[in-house]
């Protein structure tokens, strides 16, 4: 077992190191070794967790054939105090964030019910619940689960961010700044932080307030440089301004991060549509140089 372990932290101080020295050519494979690792990691923690239920039955067993009947129920108890309520809380949270990021939402919707009729308050599982149902576009549904953790937690960033993005989606704008512009400015959960500004930036970009959109892009990607769709839509920011050199230095950088997802491939079509346009624009400025 604690070879197994060591050999697990090697790995992930293996991936931290490539992550850290992120080269574009290397996205792909990254991407496919943090998928592996994240599977198997999961299939382990299935294994171990039914390993751990059979442990309770083999010292049930035991608890009943041994001669001292107060011995027995001291093990017994240990065993069962190891196994608490509490661990069983956390295992079937991370079963249904592990469906999550499988994206089978209707299963970890299942999960969350049982971890809800276990502790209705419990913030990691109501804040779950909502993310599940906005990944099936449920946003009212979700927005009852968020409003549940932020009654519990008012400051709580990852609720606020994903109440933002459900107002910005429902075109509530006022509120969805309201929300967003509060997780921009605390400490507490970078990430949250980060796709906060990426969320500004797809409201004020939707609402054509081109400049503020560029601001929020960019300060999403000061917070995750590699965040590809930040990108695309700072190219198609520039497009919109007429400042096709500018766009084609976007999309490039974001077909560099993974040119074979959604917004490698988005990229490319709008590189292989605007580089026509820069070449005239180009020609025309040359043109009316020499005239």
């Amino acid at each position: 077992m604690k070879e197994t372990l060591n050999n697990l932290e090697n790995l992930i101080a293996e991936l931290k190191r490539k992550v850290k020295q992120f080269k574009p050519q290397e996205a792909q494979a990254i991407r496919e070794e943090i998928k592996n690792l994240y599977m198997n990691v999961a299939n382990s923690l299935k294994v171990l967790n039914q390993t751990k239920e059979e442990l309770r039955i083999i010292a049930h067993n035991f608890s009943c054939r041994k001669s001292s009947q107060t011995e027995a129920g001291k093990f017994y108890s240990f065993i069962k105090s190891q196994t608490s309520a509490d661990l069983d809380l956390a295992t079937l949270v991370d079963r249904a964030w592990n469906l999550i990021v499988m994206e089978d939402y209707d299963e970890a919707i299942k999960v969350l019910k049982r971890v809800l009729s276990i502790d209705r308050k419990n913030v990691k599982g109501l804040g779950l619940m909502s993310l599940a149902l906005m990944n099936k576009e449920l946003y009212d549904n979700a927005m009852l689960y968020l409003q549940q953790v932020l009654l519990i937690d008012s400051d709580n960033p990852f609720a606020l961010n994903n109440l933002g993005y459900i107002c910005y989606k429902k075109g509530v704008w006022g509120e969805a700044i309201e929300h967003l512009t509060k997780v921009v400015k605390q400490t507490r959960d970078r990430t949250a932080a980060l796709y906060a500004n990426y969320y500004l930036g797809l409201l004020y970009y939707d609402r054509s307030m081109i400049l503020d959109a560029i601001k929020f892009f960019k300060e999403a990607l000061k917070l995750g440089p590699n965040l590809q769709e930040a990108y695309y839509y700072l190219g198609l920011s520039e497009m919109k301004k007429y400042k096709f050199t500018k766009a084609v230095g976007y999309f490039e950088k974001c077909i560099k991060i993974d040119c074979n997802s959604r917004y490698g491939r988005l990229g490319k079509e709008k590189l292989d549509e605007i580089q026509p346009i820069k070449e005239t624009s180009k020609t025309n400025s040359t043109n009316d140089f020499k005239k």
